[in-house]
């Protein structure tokens, strides 16, 4: 049993804890609504005017979130010329310095493109208004909130910590259950990106160009886990293809990153890397497919399965740990 202090403290965390899960499914159901109405706004012709990435001059690691995609344009809505840096709903997270330079390199300066202007408000205007940055961690943050407030709440209720009936706390179940939930979504992110690809085959076609292709390094670095913060324990090289190609849909420019549906590949040998860019040189012309309600959703063969069985391999290896820690903790829990 929980004595009456300690039952205060849990009554208090369940609290705070039911707070953040309000929260934050609140800001993922108005994120979910943005993203719904934005895609309805008018389009309207707008111009790049800043395309760069802010970052630090100096950083540890290559993998570090310390990269800002800064992307400004013009427009005129409403008799007015007006200027927005707004790209997607909720604006634009600090990232990678690889992945803030690929997506600022979809967007060259003096570049002709469609940005999404509500109506209502002018001076509100998307780039990718069906781009959904940040509600996975949306979503992730709002499972975990409401099961740490729900076990809260029951221990609160109860009066004490819940157990199975050989002594395992029931919130020990927890784990494995996040794990198999994490085998489902990459079963859905499989089968989304398997759509997608089967219908980009019947997308229309656009003459396209190389602008870019070049190979990234990427240096990690591993420290130390002691006082010296200087200190470097191991350093990794990963390499990867940085291909971007030019088109134009009617008046608009576009440029694209993507070059089948896998996702982009991570080496860990330079010279994998630059056989995989082999096929592409600086100004070749190429073919490009792109998705006729979003332009700028395009890729280069269609067909190509590189990559398409990650998700089903990270589902694999969810559902095994998953399930055995899940099948250990019910035979100890209730065996």
């Amino acid at each position: 049993m929980l004595d009456a202090h300690q039952l205060l403290w849990t009554q208090i965390a369940a609290g705070i804890c039911a707070l953040l899960f309000g929260l934050t499914l609140f800001n993922l159901v108005r994120t979910r609504g943005r993203m719904q109405a934005a895609r309805s706004w008018d389009k309207v012709e707008a111009i790049i005017t800043v395309s760069r990435v802010d970052q630090p001059a100096t950083h540890v690691s290559d993998d570090l979130n310390d990269a800002t995609p800064v992307i400004r344009y013009r427009y005129r809505a409403g008799g007015q010329e007006l200027e927005s840096d707004k790209v997607v709903v909720g604006g634009l997270a600090m990232t990678t310095r690889v992945l803030a330079a690929k997506l600022v390199g979809r967007y060259p300066v003096g570049a002709h493109v469609d940005v999404h202007v509500d109506p209502t408000n002018p001076g509100e205007a998307l780039l990718e208004p069906a781009a959904a940055q940040n509600a996975a961690a949306l979503v992730a943050f709002t499972i975990v909130f409401g099961f740490i407030a729900a076990t809260l709440i029951a221990h609160a209720v109860a009066g004490h910590v819940l157990y199975a009936n050989n002594g395992v706390p029931l919130f020990a179940f927890a784990l494995p259950i996040v794990v198999l939930l994490g085998g489902v979504f990459c079963v859905a992110a499989y089968i989304r990106t398997r759509r997608l690809a089967n219908a980009s085959l019947r997308w229309p076609t656009a003459a396209g160009t190389v602008t870019h292709c070049d190979i990234i390094e990427e240096i990690i670095e591993d420290k130390r886990d002691d006082d010296d913060k200087s200190a470097v324990r191991k350093v990794h090289h990963r390499y990867q293809v940085d291909l971007r190609y030019a088109y134009k849909i009617g008046k608009r420019d576009f440029i694209g990153t993507e070059t089948n549906w896998g996702g982009t590949a991570i080496y860990g040998l330079r010279e994998v890397a630059e056989k995989a860019a082999a096929p592409y040189r600086l100004g070749q012309n190429v073919t490009v497919y792109y998705d006729p309600e979003q332009p700028g959703n395009a890729v280069l063969e269609p067909a190509s399965r590189k990559g398409a069985m990650a998700p089903l391999v990270g589902a694999a290896i969810c559902a095994v740990v998953g399930g055995v820690f899940l099948t250990f903790l019910i035979k100890v829990g209730f065996g």
